[in-house]
């Protein structure tokens, strides 16, 4: 799986908010590009240490950067594991080196628990500036990305060290890597208090915006997972509406957009639907089963068997059918809800 952050430089158009949208049947046709909003942008890809060769058949030039995810810090900001980094990429990065794609490790910190640890510890935190920096200098000082994810309320003292780590972090890069690009990634909606948006140290060339689980793989209702607009809040335009409220300017935002879906047990076949219990994770196409043998579920194989429908608020695609368990609804994102993210 690779998650993709586009840069956008100007939001998507307001439209009504509605809790449950009209579906409509899925066309064959994909919208043409010159009936698309012309948007300057730059391609970010993440590439996930189990995809393993996988880059071999993928065209590298459509990214103008590459993120390695992931390398993990533990509790007391040490790294903790490198799934391989720098040495077991070494013909990748040569492949990206040749093509002038810049490639930056990313740092991810994932677990609360950890977080709450190592936020509250200033020894803590100048083991993770050095293994940051550690971090950089393997790549050569081409960068890092941040990925510290916390959706649960930040305490005074978590909040305060997490912002005196990024300071610390930004202000040392600004003196010793110059040249190195910072970008970090950003929630949605920061229900917890974490990122203080009007503080992000100006260093820090791109907020890559969590773009995707605006509905999730345990939450109550099915719906679209990545929707432009429509379902309420629950939409890029209010996503984006909140960071230039902030003050961020358009050229530091990267939405992050998913190559993955969720097909939830339902209640109804209506979009919106109350679920019945968690979601499996779909993919757009069929992936390898010895690379990812829990991802086995197809958006492609679905809509062969069942068919597929659009929603017209979010432009995504999703599908119904009912098996001896009850109705399921699977939501995902083709070339056309795609195309129009780009």
């Amino acid at each position: 799986m690779i998650c993709i952050g586009a840069f956008v430089l100007s939001g998507c158009s307001t439209a009504e908010s509605v809790v449950v949208p009209e579906a409509s049947p899925i066309v064959e046709e994909v919208t043409e590009m010159e009936n698309l909003p012309v948007r300057t942008k730059s391609v970010t890809g993440y590439y996930a240490s189990w995809m393993k060769g996988a880059w071999l058949e993928m065209d590298l030039s459509v990214y103008d950067r590459m993120v390695f995810f992931s390398t993990t810090s533990a509790s007391d900001g040490s790294l903790l594991e490198r799934n391989g980094w720098p040495h077991a990429w070494v013909s990748w990065l040569a492949r990206a080196d040749s093509l002038d794609i810049p490639v930056v490790p990313s740092l991810a910190l994932l677990d609360a628990d950890s977080i709450r640890t190592l936020f509250s510890s200033m020894e803590s935190i100048e083991r993770l500036i050095a293994s940051s920096l550690e971090l950089i200098e393997e790549s050569k000082g081409q960068g890092l990305h941040l990925d510290i994810e916390y959706f649960e309320v930040a305490s005074d003292t978590v909040r305060s060290f997490f912002q005196h780590f990024t300071d610390s972090l930004a202000q040392t890069v600004e003196l010793d890597w110059p040249s190195a690009h910072l970008s970090m990634f950003v929630p949605a909606f920061d229900y917890g208090g974490l990122y203080d948006l009007e503080k992000v140290h100006p260093r820090y060339d791109e907020l890559i915006v969590q773009g995707y689980d605006l509905h999730w793989q345990t939450g109550p209702r099915a719906g679209p997972v990545s929707p432009i607009s429509g379902w309420g809040d629950d939409n890029w335009q209010r996503v984006l509406d909140r960071y230039l409220d902030a003050g961020v300017s358009p050229d530091r935002i990267s939405m992050s957009v998913p190559y993955f879906g969720y097909e939830w047990p339902v209640e109804t076949a209506d979009p919106g639907s109350p679920t019945r219990g968690d979601g499996l994770i779909v993919t757009f196409g069929s992936v390898d089963p010895l690379v990812l043998p829990q991802y086995q579920i197809s958006a492609e194989d679905r809509i062969r068997e069942y068919g597929s429908l659009r929603d017209n608020e979010s432009g995504s695609p999703y599908y119904t059918f009912e098996d001896s368990t009850g109705i399921w609804q699977g939501w995902y994102e083709d070339d056309v809800s795609l195309r129009h993210k780009y």
